[in-house]
């Protein structure tokens, strides 16, 4: 194995990537009907000194925005707003929004509620209940405008590709991969390779035109969206009864691609390995070391670049961390998550660029205190943005 890594480490090339972690899905039908758009009026360009994230998406390591809402108070539906920056976080603005309540914990009494955000360009983005409903709003005009569509299941997560957004959409019999073009709403079924039975999955990830979708057994990927191909993945076995399953697919790029695996025990406690693919994912290796045990995992990202610096988020009973490794899993190292503390949410970690990278910390829709984490030293030290 240790083999594998070193000749990997001397060959693995460099591009930049996208990877948002996501859960479950199976693969042909019509595009989403349209319904009636929910338009907020036009919003103060000032973002409040009160607003809390609660979700962040980003294009580049310059522009993105947050979701998230001002006032918040526990128990209480907040209007959902929408806060974008162009310089990393140095200043901010509000984009419009569509009328819409950031999602509560007990899914509350008020719809309609959103906790994701998904945005592909500095045009198209998406709005969505994860977990919780298959109504997405959506804009191709930078929040001009919105429009609220169905898809016909649960939404478990979504991404977008550079020329394609995609969603996993949960349905009786198994849960689906849905895709439309950027630009465009017309939601199809992904139908690849029938022969090989129905699409099915538990991960999805992005890589620039790279797509991986995968379950226990089978990893589906396509380089452009068309053409799909299926190989085989292999789970580590158990842990002490407990078998391991997929949690997280991530990419350097479309050539590096790790895969997180884990078996939850309880109690905040969770056995993981991770398997390194230096062909796209054709075949994986898993890394000389595991992980830390201790966490429920909350979320996983490679950066951009040759060695892909890996980091899985995990939330404790104490305060939350980060495990880090820089050299493809010969070695972990653990971050603590400043600001947090009694089991905080923790969401939208990604990695923009080979050293710059984001997380949101709590969450206001369930009356839990919230930040943005910004890192500019590939996840080493994390620091909160201020609004």
């Amino acid at each position: 194995m240790k083999t594998h890594i070193m000749k990997a480490l001397g060959v693995a090339g460099s591009a930049g990537a996208l990877i948002l972690l996501g859960l479950t899905g199976a693969a042909s039908a019509a595009p989403a009907p349209a319904q009636s758009a929910h338009t907020a009026p036009a919003a103060s360009l000032r973002v409040s000194g009160s607003f809390q994230p609660a979700a962040a998406s980003f294009v580049s390591a310059a522009w993105g925005v947050a979701l998230g809402g001002s006032g918040v108070t526990p128990g209480h539906a907040v209007r959902a707003q929408l806060a974008v920056t162009a310089d990393s976080g140095a200043h901010w603005s509000l984009m419009r929004a569509p009328a819409v309540w950031l999602a509560m914990a007990t899914g509350g009494s008020r719809p309609p509620q959103v906790n994701q955000v998904v945005f592909a360009d500095r045009a198209n983005g998406w709005l969505y209940n994860q977990y919780m409903s298959g109504h997405v709003w959506v804009t191709h005009t930078g929040g001009a405008s919105w429009q609220e569509i169905s898809l016909p299941g649960t939404i478990q997560t979504m991404a977008a590709s550079a020329h394609a957004v995609y969603a996993v959409v949960q349905r009786a019999g198994g849960d689906q991969l849905y895709s439309s073009p950027l630009g465009w709403n017309a939601w199809t079924r992904v139908n690849a390779w029938t022969r090989f039975g129905p699409m099915t999955g538990s991960v999805l990830a992005v890589s620039g035109n790279s797509v991986w979708f995968g379950s226990n057994s089978y990893l589906w990927t396509t380089a452009d969206g068309v053409h799909w191909a299926r190989y085989p993945v292999r789970s580590p076995g158990t842990f002490y009864g407990q078998p391991y399953t997929l949690a997280g697919i991530s990419a350097a790029n479309p050539r590096v691609v790790a895969f997180l695996w884990s078996a939850a025990t309880g109690m905040y406690h969770t056995a993981m390995k991770v398997l390194i693919s230096f062909n796209g994912g054709r075949s994986q290796w898993q890394t000389l070391k595991a992980p830390p045990s201790t966490g429920d995992v909350a979320a996983f990202a490679m950066a951009p670049g040759r060695f892909g610096v890996m980091s899985i988020a995990v939330v404790t009973p104490g305060t939350d961390r980060i495990y880090r490794s820089a050299n493809l899993g010969q070695s972990w190292t653990t971050i603590a998550v400043p600001g947090t503390g009694g089991g905080f949410m923790l969401n939208s970690l990604q990695f923009m660029s080979p050293t710059v990278g984001c997380l949101v910390v709590g969450n206001p829709g369930v009356g839990m205190p919230s930040n943005l984490l910004w890192t500019t030293d590939a996840g080493l030290t994390w620091y909160p943005v201020r609004f």
